[in-house]
């Protein structure tokens, strides 16, 4: 029984099951959508990073002479890396934070009881 009196269902309806397989499906495809966003993102800064290491290996190999190749594969991994490295560290960071709020806030509601 709830707190009117009344006595409470233990099974859900037709509709209502039918309404959780609908959500279940939409965030699966939202799931999935954001998915191939990751990694069409993750291409395009890639493709980038190649570009950017191939024009400064030209303008390298220019002024000081060094081998276009070589050049094109570290500034490449340079500009990948390094910001993809900053990316991750941040989101960790923000991801211990919100584990210590969510462990500060347990910890708070079993003191209270």
């Amino acid at each position: 029984m709830n707190e009117s009196g009344e006595e409470t269902r233990k099974t859900a309806t037709r509709a209502e099951q039918e309404a959780a397989r609908r959500a279940h499906e939409v965030t699966r495809r939202a799931i999935r959508r954001l998915d191939i966003l990751e990694w069409v993102i993750f291409a395009a800064g890639a493709g980038l990073a190649t570009a950017g290491g191939a024009l400064v290996a030209w303008m390298a190999s220019g002024l000081w002479g060094w081998g276009f190749r070589s050049v094109w594969i570290g500034a490449s991994l340079l500009l990948f890396v390094v910001p993809g490295g900053i990316a991750v560290a941040k989101i960790k960071r923000e991801e211990r934070a919100a584990a210590r709020r969510l462990a500060e806030l347990l910890e708070g509601e079993g003191n209270d009881g």
